[in-house]
């Protein structure tokens, strides 16, 4: 093994990394020890070429039970266009602006049914963020004032402003379909890279099939959030996505290609669609890229402390330390490379994270060893899989001026339902305030055939919703699963049109002018 080096590179990034005694090495001893270590690790499961279709079907069969319905394109899209209104009364409209646009998961066509939305409250088209910290705790505040009145009506639940994160959102969860939204403002450089990850996803439906099947692995295994210290979804995106590109021959190329004529979007598209068919060369199945990014990833356990760094911008391992010393775990930012997309991971977390990729790849070695059945794999990977639990459901959020009633659907409705069989509550369904008294929600957005489309941001690519998703996958495989109807706990922002509702032009905008006065 090579003496230790200096870091070739040093970031200002305040991460929550811890500071390592180990010795920084440099990023061409660093590069050699991961590939060395990935075919050991790699041989270890004993990858039995017979087996891999049927890993591969299996795969392809939880990915096509992952995949949104046309309905919960339709739901996201039309939230966007009720917040959009809500924006508008609220702060007015100059020039179309403030605008509300979706980013993230949804953007990237990479969420589930119970992924959360996010949304971004912009006040102008400028790629640069021009908004101080203290004007966007100021957006969150009014918006989440108007909110609250909301959820009182039962339309919404857990409205919870975060104004102490380092991005300040504002969390609430539509009653009627469960699904959590996450509202900032200006945030161009997520919405940049939704639209990179977007567009790369067209190169090859690999990334995108991968990038979900990883994501939900790491969901169930409660590997994936960033405020419990372990990885955010981008951590794990950029990490399937530099598999890829470490590939021989590569299927996805450098990111520094895609960004090198700037961050607009026009730029960007023509770069990427350069590259289109590079992967064609590479004719592994996804079941073979899921084994060997698992053997790639437990590869480098024991080299984070040298200053391991994955790096989508250059394609390639490189030798990296942050502000903190050596990061738990090392994911480059290709837009700010000061910056870890993996900051949050904690070092007993990473612990965690290691030991689960170390049970995956025993799990997937019992299996090429005839020693695992496909369904008993299937369910140590990806959880009991049915679609009728991957609806969205309201969570609970604590915080402050909510009743523990208030705050779940299922909570309150069986609050209203020992009212009426006179239990000791004192509140039925009857007795809750009238929408209309102060509706946000108008009939004309209850009535989801009315709703025009709005335009698509210049930073977001043109993405038609809703899209209907096909069945098959380009691997020979035609999945179909029955639709799933979506349970309604509550009214909520898309709930069946209230009968008391007012009108658009006879709304009375007591809330949005109370909240802009604020």
């Amino acid at each position: 093994m090579a003496s230790p080096a200096t870091s070739t590179s040093v970031s200002d990034d305040s991460d929550s990394s811890q500071c390592s005694e180990a010795s920084i090495w440099d990023s061409q001893e660093l590069h050699r020890q991961a590939e060395c270590l990935e075919l050991e690790e790699l041989a270890a499961i004993s990858v039995n070429p017979t087996l891999l279709p049927t890993l591969n079907h299996l795969l392809l069969e939880v990915y096509a039970i992952l995949r949104p319905k046309p309905l919960d394109y339709d739901q996201r899209n039309t939230l966007v266009d009720v917040f959009r209104k809500i924006t508008k009364q609220i702060f007015g409209s100059n020039d179309g602006f403030p605008v509300v646009e979706p980013f993230g998961s949804f953007t990237m066509d990479l969420f589930t049914p119970r992924s959360d939305l996010d949304l971004s409250v912009n006040f102008s088209a400028n790629t640069d963020d021009r908004y101080t910290r203290k004007e966007k705790i100021s957006v969150i505040r009014k918006f989440s004032k108007v909110l609250y009145s909301h959820q009182r009506n039962g339309i919404c639940c857990g409205v919870l402003p975060i104004v102490s994160a380092r991005v300040p959102i504002l969390k609430v969860i539509d009653c009627g379909t469960g699904i959590e939204c996450d509202i900032s403002v200006e945030n161009k450089d997520g919405m940049t890279r939704s639209m990179i990850f977007k567009y790369v996803s067209l190169l090859d439906e690999r990334f995108q099939i991968l990038s979900c099947l990883v994501k939900f692995w790491a969901k169930i295994h409660d590997l994936n959030s960033p405020r419990q210290l372990t990885m955010s979804s981008m951590s794990i995106i950029s990490l399937v996505a530099f598999h890829l590109q470490t590939r021989r021959p590569p299927i996805l190329p450098a990111f520094s290609a895609l960004l090198k004529d700037g961050l607009d979007c026009a730029s960007i598209e023509r770069n990427i669609l350069s590259f289109k068919g590079v992967g064609s060369r590479n004719t592994e199945s996804v079941a073979e890229l899921f084994v060997s990014l698992i053997s790639k990833l437990l590869s480098a356990e024991s080299l984070w402390e040298h200053g391991l760094c994955v790096s989508n911008f250059e394609a390639s391992w490189i030798s990296k330390t942050w502000k903190k010393g050596v990061g738990n775990l090392s994911v480059e930012d290709f837009l700010d490379r000061s910056q870890n997309f993996a900051r949050s991971v904690g070092k007993v977390q990473m612990q965690k994270i290691c030991k689960c990729l170390r049970q995956c790849a025993l799990n997937l070695s019992d299996f090429m060893r005839g020693k695992l059945d496909t369904p008993k794999l299937k369910t140590l990977l990806f959880g009991r899989l049915s679609p009728d639990e991957l609806v969205s459901k309201p969570l609970l959020k604590h915080g402050k001026r909510k009743r523990k009633w208030e705050l779940c659907p299922q909570r309150r409705y069986a609050f209203q339902k020992r009212a009426k069989r006179g239990g000791n509550a004192t509140t039925s369904s009857d007795s809750l305030p009238s929408p209309a008294s102060n509706n946000v929600f108008p009939s004309a957005l209850h009535d989801r055939g009315t709703i025009q489309r709005s335009s698509i941001h210049r930073f977001v690519p043109v993405i038609p919703w809703p899209r209907i998703i096909p069945s098959g996958f380009g691997y020979g495989l035609s999945l179909e699963f029955p639709s799933v109807a979506r349970p309604h706990p509550g009214k909520g922002i898309l709930g069946r049109r209230p009968n008391n509702a007012v009108p658009l032009n006879q709304w009375n905008s007591t809330s949005a002018a109370a909240a802009r006065s604020t």
